[in-house]
């Protein structure tokens, strides 16, 4: 049932509704991909007319945030406005550029982690570097590394800076066939920046993380650009 507070009653209940529904796409709650509930099951939940529901789904049917599939539902094709902008800006530049964008991110996360990060968190970050290494297949390794610089960017505990950085590292993926581990394999050292980021944010010591943050960039735009050269 919706419930209006004197602040709200000047706003047409259908923006209301709107954004209640957006709350449950940003929050997670409706993922990416994701049917959400129908239209007659969502009247009865917020206590609205079917045309207020379907207004307020027309909406964010038309800020992309949803899409309405004739005889089979409405999905879930944005997390937010923030996704739809930075695709659609990505897809306009190189695949580099975006690349060189998210390092600026993950450098700034690197450091904000080592301030932030929980011992659970450390832990969590390390276990997904065992999963890495464990791995048999290419897009197996590539998934649980990519989980990693994910985690290590949430971790850093602002939410604007894991939202743009997740948004971009869809828009510009890496290679996942045979050419990511041969690049890997070729340009890694045997001290795995990873690690030694880890062991910094284990230890708080914000230089030794910014500095194995920097190795691990520069490595990895070169395992970046030479798997795209293959």
């Amino acid at each position: 049932m919706v419930d209006l507070e004197p602040s709200q009653r000047r706003i047409p209940l259908s923006v209301q509704i709107s954004d209640q529904l957006r709350a449950h796409i940003v929050n997670g709650d409706w993922a990416v991909g994701d049917r959400i509930p129908g239209e007659h099951e969502l009247v009865e939940a917020l206590g609205a007319s079917r045309s207020t529901v379907r207004e307020a789904l027309r909406a964010l049917a038309h800020s992309g945030l949803l899409e309405a599939r004739p005889g089979d539902g409405t999905y879930v094709s944005a997390s937010s406005e923030l996704d739809l902008v930075l695709r659609r800006r990505a897809r306009a530049e190189s695949s580099i550029a975006v690349f060189e964008v998210r390092e600026a991110l993950e450098l700034q996360a690197a450091k904000l982690a080592c301030l932030r990060a929980t011992p659970a968190q450390v832990a969590s970050l390390s276990e997904l570097l065992d999963r890495r290494d464990a791995a048999v297949s290419p897009v197996e390794h590539l998934a649980f590394d990519q989980a990693f610089h994910l985690e290590l960017v949430a971790v850093a505990g602002n939410a604007l800076l894991a939202e743009m950085y997740r948004n971009l590292d869809r828009a510009a993926t890496y290679p996942i066939d045979d050419r990511h581990r041969v690049a890997s394999n070729e340009r890694w050292p045997a001290a795995d920046p990873h690690r030694e980021l880890v062991d910094a944010l284990r230890e708080r010591d914000a230089a030794r993380a910014s500095s194995a943050a920097e190795s691990l960039i520069t490595l990895a735009r070169e395992v970046f650009v030479a798997a795209g050269e293959e």
